[in-house]
C-alpha cells in the first residue's frame, strides 16, 4: 500500500518537496512516519554523522521556545528528550549521568566566562 510519494527537487539554491501525484501536502503522520524511515535509512548510510560537534555549523538550527524533558532509567541512565518543533521530540540517552552534569558544568562557566567578557564595564 502506497502511502506517501515525494520528490525532492532543487531551485534557486533552494530545497523543495513536490508531494504525491496530487500536489497536496500529506497528513502530518504522514510525514512523520517518512522522517522516521529516512533517520533510520540515514544511519546506515557512510559517511557517517561526526561523532563530535563541528566547531563552525553552516546554517545552526534555531529553535525558539524550545521544551525539554528529563527522566532517569532502570539502569540509571539520565535520559534527556529535545523538542523540535520540526522533528518532534529526540530522545538522547546518557549512560554517565555524572560525567554529562561535569561537561553541563564546564558549559555553563564558559558561558558566564564569555558573558563576563561581553558585558560593558559597570560606570
Amino acid at each position: 500500500m502506497k502511502l506517501l510519494n515525494v520528490e525532492l527537487t532543487h531551485e534557486d539554491g533552494k530545497d523543495f518537496a513536490a508531494w504525491s501525484n496530487t500536489g497536496e501536502v500529506p497528513a502530518a503522520e504522514a510525514v512523520e512516519r517518512l522522517i522516521r524511515v529516512l533517520a533510520e535509512t540515514r544511519k546506515t548510510m557512510e559517511p557517517a554523522f561526526a561523532e563530535t560537534l563541528p566547531l563552525l555549523i553552516k546554517d545552526p538550527p534555531q529553535v525558539d521556545g524550545a521544551a525539554w524533558q528529563w527522566s532517569i532509567e532502570a539502569d540509571g541512565s539520565l535520559v534527556l528528550n529535545l523538542r523540535h518543533p520540526g522533528l518532534g521530540w529526540l530522545g538522547f540517552r546518557m549512560r554517565d549521568v555524572d560525567l554529562f552534569h561535569e561537561n553541563l558544568a564546564n558549559v555553563l562557566e564558559q558561558r558566564n566566562a564569555l558573558q563576563g567578557e561581553l558585558r560593558p564595564p559597570a560606570a
